[in-house]
């Protein structure tokens, strides 16, 4: 008989807390359609136009600053054969 008893409080408060989750979620929607009212078309293709032209010169930049860390290319081909034998934790020689 309490198993019942507490079964069904138990429930209602789990129907309580779904409904509680269901009218936080609407008011979630709600608020986004309300932020979102304003846009069309023209502006949503401007927007990603531009976060395109951003991209481009986010990569521009990060390419500048990898240039800048760049030495003089015969210094670094010169370089390159000591850096390919690298000496692994085992005692052998990897490339």
């Amino acid at each position: 008989m309490f198993t019942y008893f507490y079964a069904f409080w138990v429930l209602a408060g789990i129907n309580l807390i779904v409904f509680g989750l269901y009218l936080h979620a609407i008011a979630h929607v709600r608020a986004t359609e309300k932020a979102l009212q304003h846009l069309d078309w023209e502006t949503i293709a401007n927007l990603t136009g531009e976060v395109g032209a951003i991209k481009r010169s986010l990569q521009k930049v990060n390419n500048r600053i990898n240039g800048m860390t760049a030495s003089d290319p015969v210094q670094m081909l010169q370089e390159l054969p000591r850096l390919q034998t690298v000496t692994k934790e085992n005692g052998r020689v990897g490339g």
